[in-house]
């Protein structure tokens, strides 16, 4: 019959793995850091940490009704999220919320598929990914650049983007054009063009 691991022993793995990962922390980050060279502003800091507090708070629910309801796939959903969450147009939900993007240092544009998961696989690291989460966040607030270990792996920077804000403003600028041009096309408003002068019949 296979052994079941108990709780000590699952919770001493948990500790090892933290350990190990907080004692190599410090040498991985000045290592990877070498000929990493962005020229891009630091994105705010406040901002980075809220949009990682909302996908964080995201992740921690889909754990909770996984726990609750007794259904793998929501951790599967969250871990899921946690990899890939900045794989569409560079953002997550945080951070389109907040107006941040994720950009590759190499091509200068938002991060892929790949990109994301190599930033984000530090945070489904057991164990490791608790400490990871004060030392990634110690190191956004310290590096000039605000670039985390995950960020250095991947050559990846978050700079200020377009957000949530930039979206409505977009889509309420949208809905004046729609208006505008059904105004003109009933006839009931005409705006008049500057320097456009009307001539008397």
């Amino acid at each position: 019959m296979p052994t079941e691991i108990g709780l000590p022993t699952l919770l001493s793995v948990l500790l090892l793995s933290a350990m190990t990962f907080a004692l190599g922390y410090s040498s991985i980050v000045m290592y990877v850091s070498r000929g990493l060279i962005s020229h891009y502003a630091k994105a705010d800091v406040r901002k980075r940490l809220l949009a990682a507090s909302i996908d964080g708070l995201l992740v921690v629910t889909l754990c909770l009704v996984c726990w609750i309801g007794r259904a793998p796939l929501y951790l599967a959903l969250g871990a899921g999220y946690l990899l890939l969450r900045d794989a569409i147009g560079g953002q997550s939900i945080g951070k389109i919320l907040l107006g941040l993007v994720v950009i590759d240092l190499t091509t200068g544009r938002a991060a892929s598929v790949s990109g994301s998961s190599k930033r984000n696989l530090l945070l489904l690291l057991p164990g490791a990914n608790i400490v990871a989460i004060f030392l990634e966040a110690r190191t956004i607030v310290s590096d000039p650049q605000g670039q985390r270990l995950g960020d250095r792996l991947a050559h990846t920077q978050v700079v200020e983007g377009a957000g949530a804000k930039d979206l409505v403003k977009s889509f309420q600028d949208w809905l004046l054009s729609l208006g505008d041009g059904l105004g003109d096309a009933t006839g009931r408003r005409r705006r008049r063009v500057p320097g456009r002068i009307d001539r008397a019949a």
